[in-house]
């Protein structure tokens, strides 16, 4: 078992702000991966200049809570468009930082989640001496000019995520023997995924972010323009037959003997459980050991409760909820029933940005020809104004 991980993002869009958060999605990702693999850590970051690979032997969460995590975020800026991650859990091959993902063959930087079986007999047939399966992979999607042909040479489980030559690009597939989830920041212009929802889920919220998380459908290969991200996450997609002459998939201990092996792996006593928020007492990787969540909680219509949860009452029913299940209108919150039921808290105190689509208090949007923008859309406008002509962006389906 390993994780993967990661964010693609569309170049020179974001805020400073947006990047702040940005880097702490991509810091949570990092910390909360550990549970998949603390043998080593590794990452790809890709912009127009250039693609760097950085692989350490620390378990990531050491990594993220070291002064070495913020040498590696110095190298993320507006202009990345794509951070890919990995923990390992070694199958093969020593544990050495060589050994680490992501691996670069050719063009291709790739990072793996899962074993091939019969990696040996791949390596042979490619020519290549090979120290881990997952290398044979990326040998292949370097060589071969269709999927297909590579998938049909693979006999295992894995979920995958690489950069080619195209450094706007980034690739994610997975067949059914290993999970992949994705997320989509419309407002940032920024895909963020992981192995499980579980994983994604807690580093979006440490972050103060909410967003729908799904499963990216098995057997097909996506390719993320990040060039075409906009209010949707645009992606073109090959459907590829996975395992079609491996007779021994569901029977292989590949399965069974993973999972014996999680009980004995998620109790190990290398997985650090020391950073916690000091008052929700949620992971975190901040010095302070205050979480994003409890930093920007400053509203004193929020309160924390005894249990450690952040609350706030209903504007209508006046109901105490906790903040995850509350809408913010502009001038207090709402219970998620009450907004669903009344559509006066959306039209009184929240209005709609015309570009992306959000919902922000009225008084904060900005009036640009003859468009409703929010502060995040308005300074892009401003910055892509050579590029982009906001009018022919949203008639073309790009807003709502």
């Amino acid at each position: 078992m390993c994780g993967i991980f990661g964010f693609a993002k569309r170049e020179g869009w974001q805020s400073e702000s947006q990047m702040d958060r940005i880097e702490d999605v991509i810091s949570n990702l990092t910390f909360e991966s550990v549970v998949r693999g603390n043998e080593s850590t590794g990452f790809a970051i890709a912009s127009e200049t250039d693609k760097l690979v950085y692989k350490t032997l620390k378990p990531s969460d050491e990594l993220v809570c070291s002064d070495e995590w913020h040498n590696i975020l110095e190298k993320v800026d507006v202009d990345t468009t794509i951070f890919l991650g990995h923990v390992r859990f070694a199958t093969t091959g020593a544990k050495t930082k060589e050994n680490a993902h992501p691996f670069v063959m050719g063009s291709v930087i790739g990072a793996h989640n899962g074993i091939i079986y019969n990696h040996k007999e791949i390596a042979n047939k490619i020519g290549k001496n090979v120290q881990v399966d997952s290398e044979v992979i990326f040998g292949l999607l370097n060589k071969k000019k269709k999927y297909q042909e590579v998938f049909d040479l693979l006999e295992g489980d894995y979920a995958l995520s690489w950069i080619d030559n195209d450094y706007k690009v980034l690739n994610l597939m997975h067949e059914d023997g290993r999970p992949l989830h994705i997320a989509y920041w419309k407002k940032a212009r920024c895909l963020f995924w992981a192995s499980t929802a579980e994983i994604l889920k807690a580093a979006l919220q440490e972050a103060g972010l909410t967003i729908a998380i799904k499963e990216l459908p098995v057997d097909k290969v996506y390719a993320f323009d990040t060039s075409n991200f906009w209010s949707t996450h645009k992606a073109t997609f090959v459907e590829v037959e996975t395992n079609a002459n491996w007779t021994n998939y569901t029977s292989y201990g590949g399965v069974s003997s993973y999972n014996a092996g999680y009980g004995t792996y998620f109790s190990s006593s290398n997985y650090s459980t020391g950073f916690h928020c000091k008052y929700c007492q949620a992971t975190t990787y901040k010095a302070d050991r205050i979480c994003v969540n409890c930093t920007d909680k400053t509203d004193n219509t929020i309160n924390l409760n005894e249990n450690g949860t952040w609350t706030a009452k209903c504007l209508d029913c006046s109901n105490i909820e906790d903040y995850e299940s509350l809408v913010y209108t502009g001038n207090g919150y709402v219970c998620i029933s009450c907004n669903d039921n009344n559509d006066k808290y959306v039209s009184s105190f929240t209005s709609q940005c015309d570009y992306c689509g959000d919902y922000e208090p009225a008084p904060d949007l900005y009036s640009h020809q003859g468009y409703k923008l929010c502060q995040s859309c308005y300074d892009a406008d401003k910055r892509f104004t050579s590029k982009s002509n906001l009018p022919a962006l949203i008639n073309r389906g790009f807003g709502i």
